[in-house]
């Protein structure tokens, strides 16, 4: 009975821990490789004490890579690791500091409709679009160290996006009148306030390229509408486009870079830009048999307003 209790309660865990990994992700069950896979043998030995590594060559192999990862290339010399080579990044034949970070809204809208009637088309084949983005998060990042002898230091890419696309197209064929029909209404509305920040410091390079920093904030909208009447009777409040565009933008982007210096070719370096950017298409076609009020009309309102700043210090 005690050794039925005991297997339930080990299959008990087992599930458990099972399902903790499986809820908290890779990143969790990497931690708890991490922290478990000892493999019998203790690290810092393996590391100092090249006798002890030849007695638990395996053991100490499987140990070190699990705690040193790609720093550990496999054989004793490798144990003098140096751990503040992997919070500078200092690199002598390749790339020092890499930042990229994005932050992505985008939005995309298609209507088509369609009516056929043999008698009258009222209330019918309206496509209406509303688009949203608002935005306030922040890109920030901070590099030290990326000092590099023959390659890159400090590189940074930043930027915050938005877009929206709208396409819509309607048709109506009646043979009676057709009132309040086959309107294309699209509204779309872009608020950005967030911000890149960027600091680097020590990029210093000695054959090649020293700091680097590009940002941008980037908001784009686009409209399409195209509307046909086609009434044996009276067309009213039909056909008609209408798109309001609307972009605000506060976000900033900051860079200040120290310590670019550069013997042979470029030092510190900042490509910085806010853009805004609005497109619009309309088209309306009516045929009616009698009257058409208020019909076939195209409107577009487009706005723009930005107070974000471009702010550079190089050192």
């Amino acid at each position: 009975m005690l050794k039925s209790i005991d297997t339930k309660l080990t299959a008990v865990l087992v599930v458990a821990v099972f399902a903790v990994l499986m809820t908290l992700g890779p990143a969790a069950a990497s931690n708890f490789q991490s922290a478990f896979a000892h493999y019998g043998v203790d690290s810092e030995q393996c590391k100092d004490d090249e006798d002890y590594y030849e007695d638990h060559e395996e053991a100490c192999d499987k140990n070190l890579r699990v705690h040193y990862g790609e720093d550990y290339d496999g054989d004793f010399g490798s144990k003098t690791i140096d751990d503040d080579d992997d919070d500078d990044n200092d690199n002598d034949d390749d790339n020092g500091n890499r930042s990229n970070q994005g932050i992505g809204q985008s939005q995309s809208s298609r209507q088509n409709s369609q009516c056929v009637s043999g008698g009258d088309t009222n209330d019918s084949c309206n496509n209406i679009s509303l688009q949203n983005q608002e935005n306030s998060g922040n890109n920030a990042a901070a590099q030290n160290g990326g000092d590099n002898d023959d390659d890159n230091g400090n590189r940074s890419n930043q930027g915050i996006g938005q877009s929206q696309s709208s396409r819509q197209n309607s048709q109506c064929v009646s043979g009676g009148d057709t009132n309040d029909s086959c309107n294309n209404i699209s509204l779309q509305n872009q608020e950005n306030s967030g911000n890149n920040a960027a600091a680097q410091n020590g990029g210093d390079d000695d054959d090649d390229n020293g700091n680097r920093s590009n940002q941008g904030i980037g908001q784009s909208q686009s409209s399409r509408q195209n509307s046909q009447c086609v009434a044996g009777g009276s067309l009213g409040n039909s056909c008609n486009n209408i798109s309001l565009q609307n972009q605000e933008n506060s976000g900033n982007n900051a860079a200040a870079q120290n310590g670019g210096d550069d013997d042979d070719d470029n030092g510190n370096r900042s490509n910085q830009g806010i853009g805004q950017n609005q497109d619009n298409e309309q088209n309306a076609q009516c045929v009616s048999g009698e009257d058409a009020i208020v019909s076939c009309d195209n409107v577009s309102f487009q706005n723009q307003i930005n107070s974000g700043k471009n702010a550079l210090a190089q050192d």
